[in-house]
């Protein structure tokens, strides 16, 4: 059972009275009369637990290792060596008796993703999570994901998750971790039209999903079913017509080929065809990605 009457005390002993009253949005002032009295309006511990929601999650954890039974496969396009940084967080993630693993490597993205999705469907497997070799996700280590991304006050719910098991969770045919671009100030790599990506990255992680237009494919879990359902409504688009390049690559269809000269990049063309296909992406707020370049770009490097 958790001490609701002392919780607020506990995230003061853990973060101290100056990152607490941060949290909640009020002064000094207010904080000591709640101190003096020994109540904090519901309000306030409700704050406190969005933001760090680890006594919570001693009683109903963030997710649950169920055995996957060989039904996923990391897949992961390369352009170039690894971050050395990955070997941690792919040590971790990857279990070979529950998963299986498939890397490409090409120089060009949308290509190598292509082959990519080319070899899952030719397999057994349910689940693709898609994984850049530049993207560390959480990876059950708490104290060494908030020190790779220099980040301290990361609430160790979130910093030390399961980012696999997490995302397969939800059910949800198309679920992407949240990341931003690699240097300071970088935008937030998913899109909502009517939202301030900006602002939704900056409160941090929290145990909730969202929406959203599109996502990079830095770490994103998709079902068979998106694929199988783009084939079903825009097979004839994207089929592939040239017999070498289907042989050299080894795939039949053009998922993450762009859409035209104003469609950038490899991952907004598929969140297209996988919304027309009736896949919206949802983005798990709670799995905050680090992008590795000079330094491990995260929420708080916003």
């Amino acid at each position: 059972m958790i001490d609701l009457v002392n919780l607020p005390r506990s995230y003061i002993d853990k973060y101290g009275r100056d990152k607490v009253t941060e949290i909640i949005g009020h002064g000094p002032a207010m904080m000591s009369m709640w101190l003096s009295r020994g109540r904090f309006p519901v309000e306030a511990v409700q704050k406190l637990i969005e933001f760090d929601p680890s006594p919570l999650h001693d009683i109903k954890p963030l997710y649950s290792t169920s055995e996957i039974g060989k039904k996923l496969i990391i897949l992961m396009p390369m352009n170039g060596p690894p971050e050395p940084e990955i070997l941690d967080a792919f040590a971790r993630l990857y279990d070979p008796k529950e998963m299986d693993f498939h890397r490409v490597g090409f120089n060009n993205l949308s290509v190598a993703r292509n082959s990519l999705a080319g070899h899952f469907l030719k397999g057994p497997w349910d689940w693709a999570l898609w994984w850049d070799s530049d993207t560390i996700p959480p990876y059950g280590d708490a104290a060494a994901f908030k020190k790779l991304c220099q980040n301290p006050a990361m609430p160790d719910a979130f910093a030390g998750v399961h980012s696999i098991y997490r995302m397969l969770v939800h059910k949800r045919s198309f679920v992407s971790a949240c990341y931003v671009g690699r240097r300071k100030g970088a935008p937030p790599q998913f899109f909502k039209a009517e939202m301030e990506m900006k602002g939704v990255m900056k409160r941090g992680p929290r145990n909730e999903l969202m929406e959203c237009d599109w996502t990079g494919f830095g770490f994103t879990l998709t079902h068979r079913k998106v694929f199988e359902d783009i084939v079903t409504t825009q097979g004839d688009e994207i089929r592939v017509k040239n017999e070498g390049l289907r042989s050299r690559f080894g795939y039949d269809h053009a998922f993450f080929t762009p859409t035209g000269v104003d469609i950038p990049g490899d991952d907004i063309p598929f969140c297209m065809r996988a919304a027309k296909a009736g896949h919206k992406v949802v983005m798990d707020l709670s799995v905050f990605a680090a992008h590795i370049g000079n330094h491990a770009y995260t929420y708080n490097d916003l």
